[in-house]
């Protein structure tokens, strides 16, 4: 088990610092500071509805997903009743 933990951990590390190196490679420091290179980054910045929108549909996707893992009340009283648990339901 341990050293299957090990190979993970060298994998990821491993994966990181390609990633590091290919992003460094396919952005040269030289070509930052050309002027569409900052046009768009000076309109994206002014812009900042689609960044907005993207958070509000990320945010209400996890709380859907994050309700679909939960159990319903209906399954909660279905398995109470299986199980003899005779209790009032507080809400």
């Amino acid at each position: 088990m341990r050293s299957e933990r090990l190979i993970w951990a060298g994998l990821v590390v491993v994966v990181l610092l390609a990633g590091w190196l290919v992003g460094h490679s396919l952005d040269p420091v030289d070509e930052k500071d050309t002027p569409e290179a900052t046009a768009f980054r000076a309109w994206f910045w002014e812009r900042r509805t689609l960044d907005l929108l993207a958070q509000v549909g990320l945010l209400f996707a996890g709380a859907l997903g994050v309700a679909a893992l939960l159990p319903s009340r209906e399954e909660l009283d279905n398995t109470d009743s299986l199980n003899g648990d005779n209790h009032v339901p507080l809400a």
